[in-house]
């Protein structure tokens, strides 16, 4: 760069380019010129063929010898630019280096795309291969922690028509080694959510937003796919990093438990992603489908806990499972789309009716 003000000679430095400015930085020093009010000029020969220039800075002059920088794909965004581009190189020749930019830029989106399909594919290889024991003992430690700052319901009759209602649903779902466990907490909002080892906890007030006992188990069909899906130590596997993964999934897989020992406090301060969210939608109304039971009832219940929020909009008290917008309007138009799908839509399972909204 040259620069009357700066130096009479030439000053190193680096280029970076953006949607709206070209910026020179060197030690101590940084210029930028609009795009919109940059005058480009090539040279014949000599060691800087390319310059760059601005009207409103007289004596500004930035130099470089590596014409790639016309390849940028935020400088080609410019119509200013491409203008003056297409006077200097023929439209021929910026059509060439529009093409490059393109194919340069679908290279790196879908080598981009191949990394996270492959991380996705080891981190679920690495998530199912965690020991039950552990997924057991982590979700017991949560439930009594738990149990020191939310009021269970020690009514043992309670649990036991919940864990009558979802018998047909247990069934339905391949868990594996995982036996569910059920258990309702006081609460005057609507919620559900599940911990590994198969803990599914509800609490009193979604029994009592349940209508009818198809709602409930949607939202409860949700949740054990949270547990079957290995959502929990996927995502902290997931928080270790790509190169942490690729590391644990081709040399030591024995590293998976200190991954998940140290990121274990992950489930309890963050909710799910939307990806999970979505799966264990997907999964959850294949495990009602599977059981013969109505799955509008995820659909239903959806709606209910959308106009719950409505109503305290706000205020945080919509389930993290459900508590993204418009992200649940998408959910619940997915679930509609596989709804008009379903090639059987009758005969369900008669379930027995809901009575938790009686004193």
């Amino acid at each position: 760069m040259v620069h009357p003000d700066l130096s009479s000679e030439a000053i190193a430095g680096k280029l970076f380019v953006d949607r709206a400015r070209l910026m020179f930085r060197a030690e101590g020093i940084e210029r930028e010129i609009p795009l919109e009010q940059l005058e480009i000029k090539l040279g014949h020969g000599g060691d800087a063929p390319v310059s760059f220039h601005d009207r409103r800075q007289p004596g500004l002059s930035i130099f470089t010898e590596d014409d790639s920088i016309f390849e940028c794909a935020d400088f080609m965004r410019s119509q200013h630019v491409r203008s003056q581009l297409e006077a200097i190189f023929g439209r021929k020749e910026l059509m060439r280096r529009l093409r490059i930019t393109v194919y340069c830029l679908a290279a790196c989106a879908f080598i981009a795309w191949m990394g996270w399909v492959a991380t996705g594919a080891m981190v679920r290889s690495l998530a199912a291969n965690v020991p039950p024991d552990w997924e057991r003992t982590f979700g017991a430690d949560q439930i009594r922690e738990l149990q020191s700052r939310m009021v269970f319901v020690n009514d043992s009759n309670e649990v036991a028509r919940l864990n009558m209602l979802a018998a047909p649903l247990i069934k339905a779902v391949p868990a594996g080694e995982v036996r569910f466990q059920f258990h309702v907490v006081q609460s005057e909002y609507p919620n559900a959510f599940a911990l590994p080892g198969g803990h599914v906890v509800v609490t009193t007030a979604l029994l009592k937003l349940a209508d009818r006992p198809d709602e409930l188990l949607g939202v409860v069909a949700h949740e054990m796919a949270h547990v079957t899906q290995h959502h929990f130590a996927r995502k902290i596997i997931s928080a270790a990093g790509p190169v942490m993964i690729f590391g644990i999934f081709l040399h030591s897989r024995d590293q998976t438990l200190d991954v998940l020992s140290s990121g274990s406090g992950l489930l309890v301060t963050q909710g799910f992603s939307q990806e999970y969210e979505l799966e264990a939608d997907d999964f959850g109304w294949k495990y009602l489908v599977a059981a013969n039971i109505d799955p509008r009832g995820m659909i239903d219940m959806f709606k209910k806990l959308k106009a719950f929020d409505a109503r305290f909009k706000g205020m945080g008290f919509l389930p993290q499972a459900f508590n993204s917008h418009p992200a649940l309007d998408v959910r619940i138009a997915r679930l509609e789309r596989r709804w008009r799908k379903l090639p059987n839509k009758t005969d369900f399972l008669q379930l027995p009716a809901l009575d938790w909204k009686q004193p």
